[in-house]
């Protein structure tokens, strides 16, 4: 550390301990307001940036013009003419693959009734192979007669077995053309989330920052185009001496306690500390703290906007 930095920082010291000793002294209890400047800020300001990269085809004049947007405006529009065509023929392929999933659930119909058909030709030969079969044991038919009987009975089983084939080859080619059909359906929500991508919608209400957008421009994947925030979410950013903290309570700066910001032309917006940090800074000996804004006169002032700040008892 060097000569100067160590006189600074004993000045600091001494400036310190003589606040400390100009500090008056407060009957036990008595409450004592204090006053401190701060500055206006916005809450959770949300940036919004392209989800996609393109050139710019057109934009909100309205919110160009008035800095404010509303839930749901179109704020930037970019070339969408390759994503609509994208979108079409995605549309179109899963119309194909969901005519494919028809055709096959036909042939599973056809297959069935197949089934039945051919069963019922095997319970008619059936049938006759065992009168065939009495007939000979009664020495009606020759062995010859039996053997012919006995072929047609085999020739319709092994055709029930293969309609049984084709029905199960017929439900897996319906399961594959379904599972074609998901993939289409999934190929199609892309492609709409890709056309919705080139479309830059306000979150919700509020103001926009730096939003300078030109038709024409072409733009990055995760580029930023603006900020915005709630008109009714602020803070008051302002920071308090070390010494007047060593007895928060008896001078209000305590979180949840009410103030009064005052502006420059008088004007009064009620508020309540949100946040009293923990770190002081080394060279100024001052915390910040944060007071957050009511929300019926937040919109009433600047972001940056110098305010006046009074503290109140909690009993205020």
């Amino acid at each position: 550390m060097s000569e100067q930095q160590v006189d600074r920082h004993m000045y600091n010291r001494i400036v310190f301990a003589l606040s400390l000793l100009a500090t008056p002294v407060l009957a036990e209890g008595e409450f004592n307001s204090i006053n401190l400047a701060g500055t206006v800020v916005a809450n959770n300001t949300t940036g919004l940036s392209y989800e996609a990269r393109g050139c710019i085809t057109a934009l909100s004049s309205e919110a160009i013009k008035s800095g404010i947007a509303t839930e749901d405006q179109i704020l930037v529009q970019l070339d969408d003419r390759s994503a609509n065509l994208a979108l079409k023929t995605a549309q179109v392929r899963l119309n194909d693959l969901q005519a494919a999933v028809s055709e096959r659930a036909f042939a599973i119909t056809v297959a069935i009734a197949e089934v039945a058909r051919v069963s019922e030709e095997q319970e008619f030969v059936n049938r006759e192979y065992d009168r065939t079969r009495v007939l000979f044991q009664r020495g009606l038919v020759n062995e010859t007669t039996l053997d012919a009987a006995e072929r047609r009975k085999l020739d319709a089983t092994f055709v029930v077995q293969r309609a049984e084939e084709a029905l199960e080859r017929a439900k897996a080619t319906k399961g594959r053309a379904e599972i074609a059909l998901e993939i289409g359906q999934l190929e199609l929500q892309a492609r709409e989330l890709d056309l919705e991508a080139l479309t830059l919608r306000a979150p919700f209400d509020g103001v926009l920052l730096n939003f300078n957008a030109n038709i024409g421009d072409c733009v990055a994947q995760g580029g930023q185009a603006a900020e915005i925030y709630d008109p009714t979410e602020k803070s008051v950013e302002t920071f308090v001496y070390v010494d007047q903290l060593v007895d928060a309570d008896r001078v209000g700066v305590v979180a949840g306690n009410p103030v009064q910001v005052v502006r420059t032309n008088g004007q009064i917006c009620e508020g309540v500390f949100s946040l009293i940090e923990t770190e002081a800074n080394l060279e100024s000996q001052n915390v910040k703290a944060k007071i957050e804004l009511s929300k019926t006169c937040a919109p009433d002032l600047f972001l940056n906007e110098a305010v006046g700040i009074k503290t109140l008892s909690s009993s205020s």
